[in-house]
């Protein structure tokens, strides 16, 4: 019958890299017991996150460097992170997880994870796929389970691997007394003559339940739990009643099969029923402290274990010696979030709800704290979405959940759309006070989130109708409401920029953009408003920087225009004033231009001013120079209509020139 979950202590194993090379005996290139690269595997119903390789990828530098415990915590990050994705988890993820379990003597941890490797890695040319097997059927020597073993290898015999398998595991220092195959009839043998044929008689329900039994652990034993808890319970239903010593040892086979399947409640059922008819079964109280374990229950899970002889069954001691690391670890991680860490609070959890805590919604309450605290709202959302699909009355899931929708609330706040997650929330937390009138965190974040709602149709209203100084009332009291979400406040700063743009504020403008831009650099209006204002003030450079800036990571046209705009009102800001130069105002007629012309030459002329110092002379040099441009544009029709337009020099000539290509050449003006 399936064994009991138990830890059982044995130096690790020496292995090699992860997708190296290695020259140990029996291994060839790779074939090795340790992490390799994920074989290709089916196709998942979601595309697997970067991220979970990347977690991998830390899993197996850390495996290299022999931090074993870390190496398992990056890997039950990554599997966590693919599950929660809604992504197949590759078999590779758990065969390398099983071997740093082998690697810290935990021989019954890295007996499950190979089995979940073998499961889910169906290419046998993979290297993965064979090493899952060795893994398992390595697990089991040491363990002592030849019979367990033994079918891992006709598993492996099926995908032509059990050879290569038995290699690997006679280059063990401790090689497998693996179970002999069963021997062909001597040929020799004189078949016995059959007797007489008799009429079949019918089976009994004992022998069809017995039969049932037998099937349930050939499943077990291949690692179809699913199929082997229904032969279980099959057999159950065929056992006639009063058969308690049949009944039992069965019950703690069902048993056995929920743990695997990850049914902690059917399996704490099954035990307790089981040892109601047997307290003496040692591995069934073992299973029920597992399940006790998984649901979060440690203290019946320590009664249970200490109603059996703790100190005279080595299996329900180190039982007892895992529940007070599980707790130990639970405690740490809670230390972890609570002192800013959620990141090795996650690790923490995410491994711990892999490995024991299993059916517990309480830890996946901590792990979506963890996603909220690393702002990582998506996952939030889909692990209170989990809890909920569990148990829909969950108010701390519901609280946690709104939490998430408040978070990730990243829409402009001049749009429509800015209370809908705020409604969504609303509506989520009315729900949960349902349940729990008296929760007072969902009263407390429903009637904030109320007041958000009713105070930002105020703000569209006095927007709508002008009146900014209203409206930057109304943002004020926003702000107060809402200083733990960096996304809302950003959206509410620039909302503020915009009144102030409309009142004129510019200095307003620049201090409120610089407070959106800090919380949400990825915000673009804010920008915009601060290129507005610094040409206001007449900062034209600082303009076109800050729309270079811009356009370097957001490449959009109207971006670009802005960015062109800008550069022709800075060099509109350098170009001379030829009304100044001459000294005529923009009317002036032809005449008056050359009567300006020939005094303004007169009293610069570089032979009048020799007289002068070196400085002098190159700056009266340059003045008659300008005087003389500004008399050849402004006695031109056509130079003088794109002067008025706001173009130097520079920019008229390049746009004669575009007018001439265009015309096909010819002259303009008064050329």
């Amino acid at each position: 019958s399936p064994q009991a979950i138990v830890m059982v202590s044995e130096p690790a194993a020496a292995g090699c890299m992860p997708g190296t090379d290695c020259d140990k005996e029996g291994c060839s290139r790779g074939a090795c017991a340790q992490p390799a690269p994920a074989a290709a595997e089916p196709a998942a119903s979601a595309a697997l996150p970067a991220e979970a390789e990347a977690k991998k990828a830390e899993g197996n530098a850390a495996f290299q460097a022999k931090k074993f415990e870390e190496a398992i915590g990056f890997y039950s990050e990554a599997v966590a992170i693919a599950e929660a994705a809604g992504a197949a988890v590759p078999g590779v993820y758990f065969s390398n997880r099983a071997v740093c379990r082998a690697s810290l003597g935990d021989w019954v941890g890295a007996r499950t994870d190979a089995a979940e490797a073998c499961s889910r890695l169906t290419d046998p040319a993979a290297a993965a796929t064979k090493k899952a097997f060795f893994q398992k059927a390595r697990a089991e020597l040491r363990l002592s389970l030849p019979e367990e073993m033994e079918a891992t290898l006709c598993m492996a015999a099926e995908k032509g691997l059990r050879e290569e398998v038995e290699k690997l595991l006679a280059a063990e220092s401790k090689p497998a007394a693996a179970a002999p195959k069963p021997a062909p009839a001597a040929a020799t043998a004189a078949p016995a003559m059959p007797p007489a044929a008799s009429p079949a008689s019918p089976a009994s329900p004992a022998d069809e339940a017995a039969k049932a039994k037998e099937a349930g652990t050939a499943k077990y034993k291949e690692g179809a739990y699913r199929e082997a808890l229904a032969e279980y319970r099959r057999a159950l239903e065929l056992l006639p009643e009063g058969s308690s010593e049949l009944r039992a040892p069965l019950l703690g086979n069902v048993a056995a099969a929920c743990l695997m399947l990850r049914r902690a409640s059917e399996c704490i059922t099954a035990c307790e029923e089981s040892l109601a008819l047997d307290p003496s079964n040692s591995k069934v109280r073992a299973r029920l402290a597992s399940a006790q374990v998984a649901s979060g229950d440690f203290a019946a899970a320590r009664a249970t274990l200490n109603e059996g002889d703790v100190a005279g069954d080595a299996a329900l001691a180190n039982a007892l010696k895992q529940i007070s690391a599980t707790e130990a670890s639970f405690a740490e991680a809670g230390k972890a979030l609570a002192s800013g860490e959620p990141a090795k609070a996650l690790s923490l959890y995410a491994d711990l709800e892999s490995k024991a805590l299993f059916d517990y919604p309480p830890l996946m309450l901590k792990m979506g704290r963890c996603y909220l605290e690393l702002k990582q709202y998506p996952r939030v959302l889909n692990t209170t979405q989990q809890i909920l699909r569990a148990n829909p009355q969950n108010v701390d899931a519901l609280v946690l959940r709104t939490e998430g929708l408040y978070r990730n609330h990243n829409v402009s706040a001049d749009s429509k759309q800015w209370v809908e997650p705020l409604e969504q929330g609303q509506r989520l937390l009315k729900e949960a006070l349902s349940f729990d009138p008296d929760h007072s965190e969902a009263q407390a974040l429903r009637k904030r989130l109320r007041f958000l709602c009713t105070k930002h149709g105020e703000l569209k209203e006095n927007m709508d109708s002008r009146e900014f100084e209203k409206g930057q009332q109304i943002i004020d009291s926003l702000l107060e409401q809402c200083q733990d979400n960096p996304a809302m406040l950003a959206s509410l700063y620039a909302e503020r920029a915009k009144a102030s743009m409309r009142l004129k504020d510019w200095r307003a403008v620049l201090k409120d953009v610089g407070q959106a831009t800090y919380r949400n650099h990825s915000l673009v209006q804010p920008y915009l408003y601060r290129a507005q204002a610094l040409q206001a003030l007449e900062r034209h450079e600082d303009a076109v920087k800050e729309l270079e800036s811009l356009f370097s990571w957001h490449r959009e046209e109207s971006v670009y225009h802005k960015l062109e705009e800008a550069k022709f009102l800075l060099r509109k800001h350098k170009r001379a004033n030829y009304y100044d130069v001459l000294g005529v105002p923009s009317v002036a007629s032809q005449l008056e231009l050359k009567k300006a012309y020939r005094e303004k030459a007169a009293e610069w002329h570089p032979d009048k001013k020799g007289h002068l110092d070196e400085a002098a002379k190159k700056n009266a040099e340059e003045m008659f120079k300008c005087i003389g441009e500004a008399y050849e544009v402004l006695t031109d029709p056509v130079k003088k209509e794109l002067f008025d337009k706001g173009y130097d020099l520079e920019g008229i000539n390049e746009q004669i020139e575009l007018k001439k290509r265009r015309t096909g050449g010819g002259c303009c003006g008064g050329c």
